[in-house]
């Protein structure tokens, strides 16, 4: 009797632990390695602890075996990070923030235990932890935006202070010299755009490249007509910063206009850990509801009859924006936040860039919903033909082999 052939095996290092996969990174990076264990590939897990006993189902779905590993600092440590941004280190504070002597050791560890066939390090910042081994698997960095744009865009807005500005060029510096070092260093790169895949290849002609697609749930995710009611609903993580910085300018400068024009419009920003200055700022506007954590972002943004992007900084692809376009809601987006998506504006969502604009676009919506469920049933129907998790994990394993 013939045995099955055992799957290649693949060591993947997570900068953080995946669930609740409540960020764009931890969808990305779950979702294909669910499609991929056990299917393509078999999967040991390496990354910061967690809830494990909460999440042991979920873990048993994207690995076979889990390995928790400690940071250095960790992202949340406030004052060993600013300590780190005046240090005269040649990294930037993201990247110093993901360094662990004791994953180095861990990598070195797991690659002579299981011998894999592939080591996929997730996220720029992780190359700061790249291991030689011997024998030396196939080395795979898996990134999930340009890094160095989301700081030269932050260090390019209006209005920041003297200092601000200082600290965004400093950081930017570093990271353009250890991003384009690092691309080098690794056997094969995959990038969550063909727009971030030239970006790379124009830094170094000769470099491994895959372009990914940016995938969405259909089941999780069932199509619903555009409620007919009339709230705007954002999703993302508020400790975030592109999020506060889009958030801060919609309210600021594009809400305005559109309760001018709809006194009784609603806006729900549905995410956890909302800044309080931005909360404080906007207590007086009874229209505004930031709900913080949720335990099922789906039902909280079903009531939404339009779903606003205002970005103007980050880098990447947006997940939120397919998973709204898979909802039924129609988008509203800057350039920026619908970058490297495979869209086509006015057909799948509104493009619009200045507040005016942005405005006037969420008010159409609002106000004609025959063009809202067109816009609506368009965008369902790509993403559910070309866009599922299934297809991004198959690009995904193929590049890996």
């Amino acid at each position: 009797m013939n045995r099955p052939k055992p799957l290649p095996r693949m060591l993947f290092i997570s900068p953080r632990f995946l669930f609740p996969a409540d960020t764009g990174g931890q969808i990305r990076t779950s979702q294909t390695l669910r499609h991929a264990n056990n299917r393509w590939f078999d999967i040991t897990l390496l990354s910061p602890p967690g809830d494990e006993q909460k999440y042991g189902t979920e873990l048993s779905e994207v690995c076979n075996r889990f390995v928790p590993y400690r940071p250095l600092l960790g992202s949340g440590r406030l004052r060993e990070l600013l300590r780190v941004l005046f240090l005269p280190l040649p990294w930037p504070v993201p990247v110093v923030s993901d360094f662990s002597l004791h994953l180095k050791r861990l990598i070195r560890t797991e690659v002579k235990r299981i011998q894999p066939d592939v080591v996929v390090y997730d996220f720029l910042h992780q190359a700061i932890n790249l291991t030689t081994t011997k024998p030396d698997p196939m080395r795979v960095l898996f990134t999930h935006n340009v890094e160095q744009e989301i700081f030269k865009r932050q260090m390019s807005l209006d209005g920041l202070s003297a200092l601000k500005k200082w600290v965004w060029k400093n950081q930017y510096q570093k990271m353009v010299a250890f991003e384009k070092r690092s691309v080098c260093r690794f056997d094969r790169v995959l990038a969550v755009s063909e727009r971030d895949k030239e970006i790379f290849q124009n830094w170094h002609a000769d470099l491994d490249v895959v372009s990914m697609p940016t995938g969405v749930d259909p089941e999780q995710f069932s199509y619903a007509p555009p409620d007919k009611g009339m709230t705007l609903v954002f999703t993302g993580s508020l400790d975030a910063h592109q999020n506060i910085e889009g958030i801060g300018w919609f309210l600021d400068e594009i809400w305005p206009l559109i309760c001018q024009e709809i006194p009784d419009v609603r806006f729900k920003v549905i995410g956890r850990n909302p800044p309080q200055s931005l909360v404080s700022r906007h207590s007086h506007d009874d229209r505004v509801h930031f709900t913080g954590w949720v335990d099922d972002v789906v039902v909280e943004a079903r009531s939404g009859a339009v779903y606003v992007v205002p970005l103007r900084v980050g880098g990447g692809t947006r997940i939120k924006i397919y998973e709204a376009m898979a909802l039924g809601i129609p988008v509203v987006s800057t350039t920026i936040g619908a970058e490297g998506l495979e869209l086509n504006p006015s057909e799948h969502f509104l493009q619009c860039d200045d507040p005016v604009a942005f405005s006037q676009g969420v008010c159409r919506l609002l106000r004609d919903r025959a063009q809202s469920l067109v816009l609506s049933q368009a965008a369902r129907t790509l993403v559910e033909q070309r866009f599922g998790w299934g297809r991004v994990a198959k690009v995904f394993s193929e590049a890996c082999q």
